[in-house]
């Protein structure tokens, strides 16, 4: 059997990245946090406590956010923490992994409402929902196989996800469809996590050679030229450990991603050939790269075991700079950071 067959007989939805990425379904509504936990979390980081790092500047911080409350629901604001405002209501139910549209307009999200697709494997197929700032125009959009992990594209003419592979709703592919859910397109490999560069061009994503050991991998738009970028070493139980995709610099020449550590979850960055990597965090926890933005500061949840949410920090490619993000406890992991391009 062929590296690719085998990866689409064994390769399912990583049961454990959905539970991470956080449906955490089925859960009381006080624990309806979606902490994206991916890997073995040990204790709090023990060189630094959560208020012994300076805050980020107020002043430094533009765009918008985009995140899921404790409740469910999802919310914006002004990335200084400013002008909160509810978009979704759940109602009991979960819309978390938003995703905004290159204007700032609307956002593609998951939810556990809608229309729910057939799940016969428990590879997690959600809804997957449009929606404009206003909360108006809400419109589901997934194919009848429901999806995972919408991305929107830099061109706004697509949106990446995953969904069930033609013919094998076991296996998860990298897929198309237009922001109205038109036109669907599998690009032939299995994968989660679609991360697109800032010029569209390539999609980064997490993948596996049918051994559970999930790796970043990028790829064509179009489709064409697959690319294995890391190569963890492959830490028992498989599925639960490996490399994340997380963040594309905002020149397309670098990628954030994170790695299990010795049990915790770090920070890399590398060139966007997979070449040049380094390690930027030392925490104990696990570190969750979420953005990239324009000066050059990677926004990243830390998670530890006990903690239902996650912290946010602000640090530089280099590992210098750390900086909290205190206005952020409370929102779930993963959230979006809209920036307006020049």
């Amino acid at each position: 059997m062929s590296t690719t067959s085998q990866a689409r007989a064994v390769m399912k939805s990583r049961p454990t990245l959905s539970a991470c990425i956080a449906v955490l379904a089925g859960l009381t509504a006080t624990l309806l946090a979606i902490v994206h936990v991916l890997g073995s979390f040990g204790a709090w980081a023990a060189q630094s406590s959560s208020t012994a790092i300076r805050p980020a500047a107020h002043s430094s911080m533009h765009g918008r956010i985009a995140y899921t409350s404790k409740r469910g629901d999802i919310w914006v604001m002004r990335a200084d923490g400013t002008h909160r405002r509810r978009v979704t209501r759940a109602r009991g139910k979960v819309d978390f992994d938003p995703d905004f549209s290159p204007d700032g307009r609307r956002i593609v999200f998951r939810s556990e409402r809608g229309h729910q697709p057939p799940d016969p494997y428990s590879v997690g197929y959600d809804a997957i929902f449009v929606v404009r700032l206003d909360g108006k125009r809400l419109r589901q959009i997934n194919p009848p196989s429901g999806g995972l992990f919408p991305a929107w594209s830099p061109r706004g003419s697509e949106i990446a996800f995953s969904g069930a592979a033609t013919g094998n709703p076991m296996v998860d592919d990298i897929e198309l469809m237009t922001p109205s859910g038109a036109n669907v397109r599998d690009l032939g490999v299995p994968g989660e996590e679609a991360t697109w560069s800032p010029d569209g061009s390539r999609i980064a994503y997490a993948s596996h050679r049918g051994d559970g050991n999930w790796a970043v991998w990028v790829i064509g738009a179009d489709g064409s030229s697959p690319r294995q970028l890391s190569f963890p070493v492959l830490t028992p139980p498989a599925g639960l450990n490996g490399d994340s995709t997380g963040a594309w610099s905002p020149d397309g020449s670098r990628i954030v991603y994170s790695s299990v550590v010795a049990g915790d979850r770090e920070l890399y960055v590398m060139k966007a050939d997979g070449s040049d990597k380094q390690r930027i965090t030392h925490w104990r926890g696990g570190d969750s790269p979420n953005a990239w933005l324009p000066d050059d500061r990677i926004v990243f949840a830390h998670s530890a075991r006990s903690a239902p949410l996650p912290r946010w920090y602000l640090i530089r490619a280099d590992g210098s700079g750390l900086r909290s993000l205190p206005w952020l406890y409370g929102a779930s992991d993963p959230l979006d950071w809209w920036t307006a391009h020049p």
